[in-house]
């Protein structure tokens, strides 16, 4: 059984077992696992940040010493927050198809354990520097948003990408809407450019890119490519369904 599964089987024992707070140490696909059998039941959830990113711990203000995570979980500080459902599965931070979903792929978990969120440089740039755009077609809230060559679609529940570069700056998990973006961008002085504008703030005045927050989310691709999410890929697809699910999943999280 694939790790998610593993997780997800012992978090949904222990929800049966009328547990009131579950507690996870990992990355952001550990804590995707666990949400994944923990939304919708009311069984708080706790995190222990220890992957190579932690993008959701980071986009929460979660605490990263165990120490410090134990005594936010005594002390009762629990908040309700969206989660984002991809082709029937959960996510917390974000959903992506095409360059960040190859970059991930191609990422090592041995370069990960030893460099962190930098080991997905390397691959990132050969990405950028070689990936061709793909045909795509996306309705936001069943209005059509976007129709035509992309190199990346990202569905986002919180702003901050693996790299922790903040993508959408208005990104909340608790306003019941996903920031949707797509990404034109070809070559490697394109990616440079946007993420130029990235690091300001200014991505919504790229030529690169395309921004939108809506609840609802259809992706059509025009073959299958890799999907990812929260930082791990899984499969490919030519299609994402994509809603938010808003105050799903209750978390141990300062006020």
């Amino acid at each position: 059984m694939p790790k998610a599964g593993r997780i997800g089987r012992v978090v949904a024992n222990a929800v049966a077992e009328d547990v009131r707070t579950v507690i996870v140490c990992g990355g952001d696909g550990t804590v995707r696992a666990a949400a994944e059998a923990l939304v919708d039941t009311g069984v708080a959830l706790a995190v222990v940040p220890t992957g190579s990113a932690n993008a959701f711990a980071r986009g929460m203000a979660l605490p990263t010493e165990p120490a410090r995570v134990v005594a936010l979980v005594a002390s009762g500080a629990r908040r309700l927050v969206d989660t984002g459902r991809c082709n029937d599965l959960t996510f917390t931070v974000m959903a992506g198809a095409g360059l960040d979903a190859a970059m991930l792929d191609d990422t090592s978990t041995s370069l990960k354990r030893r460099f962190g969120a930098l080991s997905y440089l390397p691959s990132g740039v050969i990405h950028a520097r070689s990936r061709e755009p793909f045909d795509v077609g996306i309705d936001v809230d069943d209005n059509q948003f976007f129709e035509g060559p992309a190199t990346c679609i990202l569905i986002a529940n919180l702003g901050r990408l693996a790299g922790g570069l903040v993508a959408f700056p208005r990104a909340s998990a608790s306003d019941g809407r996903l920031d949707i973006g797509v990404i034109t961008a070809v070559g490697l002085r394109q990616w440079a450019s946007l993420l130029l504008s990235a690091s300001c703030g200014l991505q919504d005045r790229s030529r690169y890119a395309r921004l939108i927050q809506g609840t609802t989310v259809a992706v059509r691709l025009d073959r299958r490519h890799r999907f990812e999410l929260d930082g791990g890929t899984k499969g490919s697809t030519d299609r994402l369904d994509v809603s938010v699910r808003p105050q799903s999943l209750l978390l141990c999280a300062p006020a």
